[in-house]
């Protein structure tokens, strides 16, 4: 089930709940869902899905995009949205490692966003310029609350916004689709398995009649610390925990445990994150292994050690976590946290439609000057 998750104010460890209601959501289409298909791994054999459904939707560049204009072209896609700070940061960073795995290569990597009230093309295109500002064969396209049910219904996923009774706002599939020259969906991948991820470069690789992977560029440490797209989550509070500065500092983990900020937790934690997660961070971070050679990766954990810190990072141990009372989502609770106060309570949120939902459902939400964040 971990390839069916909801994707506003979930962590890693969604709630029973809603894996249930997101399965259900999958199990009640007639169609065979794209994770299904996923369930396979590496074990499928790029055999012919089904058709990539009909669509003209507006790129982040302000064009109209259909599957006659990416016909020619072996494309991968996937369903992520902006305002998330869980799901969608691990996906469109697998979607960036991808596009560096094939850089040079003829395809094209496609994001459909699953947030058709809020991600409009220029919200898209500054989502864009800030994961990958170079990256000229990503396009991500905007939707709207008529064509979405269709277009996922069409693609065998599911994106759709929350009932009233479910833990989060939007519920939509983490699965990357590979789709050939012809328009047809040709495997389903799971974006959170090193095997997959492998699977699915392979594939594009086959269809695409690309040659076989080469070694890892050699970049400089600080060259490779933008490549790997680190910045746009370490250096986002609100998502990941500070690298720079925390040299021999210890670090409260999920389980209360402790551990010190050295070159070895670096390496470890770049090859397997999810070992030592950090205590109230429930983003997930894609695993390296295979993606840098050893002297890269040792050259890049001592960079990050040397690194001075950008502003005064308050020790883990120190910062409180609350709950949202959402998602049930563990939330750090930073000058930065998004929060409300309610009645003299403070609340706090892991994203805005999190916070949104919550005001909505509270009287007091609806009274001007009943809400503030908190702390002011």
């Amino acid at each position: 089930m971990n390839r069916l998750l909801g994707a506003v104010g979930v962590s890693a460890l969604l709630t029973v709940v809603g894996l249930w209601l997101l399965r259900d959501r999958i199990a009640g289409s007639a169609a065979r869902p794209a994770e299904a298909y996923a369930e396979m791994g590496d074990r499928q054999k790029l055999e012919p899905l089904w058709p990539v459904p009909g669509f003209a939707l507006t790129s982040q560049a302000g064009e109209t995009v259909t599957p006659q204009s990416l016909r020619g072209r072996t494309w991968v896609v996937n369903f992520i949205f902006t305002q998330c700070r869980t799901l969608c940061p691990l996906l469109t960073a697998k979607m960036v490692q991808l596009q560096r795995r094939l850089e040079g290569a003829d395809v094209t990597f496609v994001s459909v966003s699953v947030d058709p009230e809020h991600d409009t093309p220029e919200v898209l295109a500054a989502y864009a310029r800030k994961w990958a500002p170079r990256e000229k064969r990503w396009t991500l396209l905007a939707t709207t609350p008529e064509l979405l049910p269709a277009l996922a219904r069409d693609f065998h996923v599911v994106a759709e916004k929350g009932k009233a009774t479910d833990p989060d706002p939007i519920l939509h599939s983490s699965v990357f689709l590979l789709v050939d020259r012809e328009g047809t969906v040709r495997g389903a991948f799971d974006s959170e398995l090193a095997a997959d991820f492998t699977a699915l470069e392979r594939g594009v690789r086959t269809l695409a009649s690309l040659p076989e992977a080469a070694p890892p560029p050699d970049l400089p440490p600080e060259e490779q610390y933008h490549a790997l797209a680190c910045a746009n989550c370490h250096e986002r509070p609100e998502l990941a925990p500070s690298l720079f500065g925390r040299a021999g500092t210890q670090r409260e983990l999920d389980s209360s445990l402790r551990v010190t900020f050295d070159e070895a937790y670096v390496r470890e934690s770049l090859l397997a994150p999810d070992a030592k997660r950090v205590r109230g961070y429930p983003l997930r971070m894609p695993g390296y292994d295979g993606q840098l050679t050893a002297d890269q990766l040792d050259a890049l954990a001592r960079w990050i050690l040397t690194r001075p810190a950008v502003g005064e990072p308050a020790p883990d141990s120190d910062v409180k976590v609350a709950v949202d009372p959402i998602c049930q989502m563990k939330v750090r609770v930073t000058p930065d946290a998004l929060s409300a106060v309610i009645a003299g309570e403070a609340h706090y949120f892991c994203a805005e439609s999190c916070r949104r939902r919550f005001l909505a459902g509270t009287s007091a939400g609806t009274s001007a000057g009943a809400v503030q964040p908190a702390g002011h």
